[in-house]
């Protein structure tokens, strides 16, 4: 399946020329920096566009994440009820207009990911993440963590 590339999808949205393009690519190849990053550093996008792009990457749910990284919204976590997100092993991510990015474990089975959006029911996208790091985010977040009877 072909996802689009986060840069082709910044163009459409937030009008970048193809010379904006190049430059952002040739500062991404040496500061190692995303391209969202850049677009947003030098003033060619706003915040809600590298959302929508991201967003719209996400479509089979296939991308991982470093939650070290990525970071946890907080705004993200008050919309999944605690016991949905320990039951279930996934982690709210980010939430914006509506649109919730979830990660879950790398071997989560589809029924796993299909209960999370039926009980959320949400417009909701998914990542796959290290469970241990989803595991020490639903502790920092949601508190300590209860073991099952």
């Amino acid at each position: 399946m072909h996802h689009a590339r986060i840069g082709e999808l910044l163009s459409r949205m937030a009008h970048l020329t193809g010379h904006d393009v190049e430059e952002i690519l040739e500062e991404q190849t040496l500061s190692r920096r995303r391209f969202g990053d850049i677009a947003l550093s030098w003033g060619l996008c706003q915040p809600e566009h590298v959302w929508t792009a991201w967003y719209s990457q996400l479509g089979d749910g296939a991308m991982r994440v470093d939650l070290d990284e990525t970071g946890i919204d907080a705004q993200a976590v008050v919309q999944v009820p605690q016991d949905v997100a320990t039951q279930l092993n996934a982690i709210p991510v980010r939430w914006f207009a509506d649109q919730l990015v979830v990660a879950v474990p790398d071997d989560a089975a589809p029924a796993a990911v299909d209960e999370i959006r039926r009980r959320l029911g949400a417009n909701v996208r998914f990542v796959r993440a290290d469970r241990a790091q989803i595991l020490a985010a639903i502790q920092t977040y949601y508190g300590e963590l209860k073991a099952s009877a």
